[in-house]
């Protein structure tokens, strides 16, 4: 019985941690340039997959103005974490990879640590 409370435990709290994607929440700017919804939305996002098919004019309407754009694809910051230097020291992004004809053909997650 124990066992089976513990395990419930780790569902819910593990589970509380992530929320559907809400193009609102997501476009929310937190102070210096953070975005506190972001991390809790991945999940939904790539579990969903909602974005690939889209045509690449559409992300902005949804997700809001990219933070970064090269080659194929296009970014979006979900943590800019400068510990105490002016330098960022880890960055994490969500990343839209699109073909010729500007179609979403996968998403990924991208993490840099220094």
């Amino acid at each position: 019985m124990r066992t089976l409370l513990t395990i419930a435990t780790i569902l819910i709290l593990t589970t509380s941690c992530q929320q559907k994607f809400e193009k609102e929440k997501w476009q929310t700017q937190g102070d210096l340039g953070t975005y506190p919804y972001r991390e809790s939305m991945l999940v939904d996002i790539l579990d969903s997959k909602q974005f690939v098919g889209l045509r690449l004019r559409q992300i902005p309407d949804l997700l809001g103005a990219p933070d970064g754009l090269a080659d194929c694809e296009i970014s979006y910051s979900i943590i800019l974490d400068y510990g105490s230097d002016i330098d960022p020291v880890y960055t994490k992004n969500l990343v839209l990879t699109f073909d010729k004809d500007s179609i979403v053909t996968a998403m990924k997650i991208e993490e840099w640590k220094k």
